[in-house]
C-alpha cells in the first residue's frame, strides 16, 4: 500500500471516528430532551452559527474531494456521515428553539447538501478544473468556520457554561484534524495546501473550545456550581449569540 492510500485510509477512518463525536452531541441533546427540565432549552449553550459553519466545512471538503481529478474518495465520502449528523443537530436545534433563524439555517443547509451531492455525482467530468476556484471555496469555508468557532467560544465565556455542548465531540475533532494534516502532507502542496489551512483553523478552534471546558470546570469548582449549569439570568444571551 502506498503512503497516499495508507494515510488516506487512516484519515478517512479518523474522520468517521470524529463523526462519532457528533453522535455524542446528538446523544447529549436527546438525553437533555428526555430529562425535560422545565424552563431550559435542550440546545442552550450551542451556537447556531457554529454548527452551520461546521456543516459548511464538511460540505466544502466533500465538494473539493469530489471535484478533484481523480476523485478523492478519502476526502469526499467520510464527510457524508458528518454532514448528515450536523443536519440532525441543526434539526434538533430548530425543533427546540422554534425560531425563524434556526429553521432557516436547517433548511438552507439541507438544500446546499442536496445541490452539492448533485453536482459531485452528475456534473460532467473535467480533466482541467479551475486550479483556484475550489481551493478558494475551501479557504472561504474555513474562514466561516473560524468565525463560527469564535462566536461559540465567546458564548461560553459570556455564559460561564458549556450548556449542552459535547466535550467528546471536540476531542475527536482534534484527532481528525491531526490525521487530515498528515494526509494533506502526502497529497503534496499543490492540492494539499487548502487542507493544511482547514486543519490549522480546525485545531485552533477545537483546542480553544476544549480550553473553555477546562475554564468552566475550574470556575464551577471555585464557585460550587454544578458543571454545565446555566444561570437563569443568561437565558436571553443564547438567542443574541446564536
Amino acid at each position: 500500500m502506498t503512503p497516499y492510500h495508507l494515510t488516506g485510509s487512516i484519515s478517512a477512518l479518523l474522520s468517521i471516528l470524529a463523526s462519532a463525536g457528533l453522535a455524542t452531541q446528538v446523544r447529549l441533546l436527546w438525553k437533555r430532551h428526555r430529562e425535560g427540565v422545565e424552563g431550559r432549552q435542550i440546545s442552550e449553550g450551542l451556537s447556531l452559527n457554529r454548527f452551520v459553519t461546521s456543516f459548511i466545512m464538511f460540505l466544502a471538503l466533500f465538494t473539493y474531494g469530489g471535484m478533484l481529478r481523480p476523485f478523492n474518495h478519502y476526502l469526499a465520502w467520510p464527510r457524508v456521515l458528518g454532514m448528515s449528523l450536523v443536519l440532525l443537530i441543526l434539526f434538533m436545534m430548530a425543533q427546540d428553539r422554534r425560531c425563524r433563524h434556526s429553521k432557516a439555517a436547517f433548511l438552507s443547509c439541507l438544500a446546499a447538501c442536496l445541490i452539492s451531492v448533485g453536482v459531485v455525482l452528475f456534473f460532467p467530468s473535467t480533466e482541467d478544473p479551475n486550479p483556484l476556484l475550489f481551493p478558494l471555496l475551501v479557504v472561504g469555508a474555513s474562514l466561516l468556520y473560524l468565525q463560527g468557532g469564535v462566536i461559540q467560544i465567546r458564548m461560553i465565556r459570556r455564559l460561564g457554561s458549556t450548556g449542552g455542548l459535547s466535550r467528546g465531540m471536540h476531542q475527536l475533532f482534534v484527532l481528525k484534524d491531526l490525521s487530515l494534516a498528515t494526509f494533506a502532507l502526502v497529497m503534496g502542496s499543490s492540492t494539499g495546501w487548502p487542507i493544511y489551512f482547514i486543519c490549522a483553523v480546525g485545531l485552533t478552534i477545537n483546542v480553544g473550545t476544549l480550553w473553555c471546558f477546562r475554564w468552566v470546570r475550574r470556575g464551577n469548582f471555585q464557585t460550587g456550581n454544578t458543571p454545565g449549569e446555566l444561570p437563569v439570568d443568561f437565558q436571553t444571551v443564547i438567542q443574541k449569540s446564536s
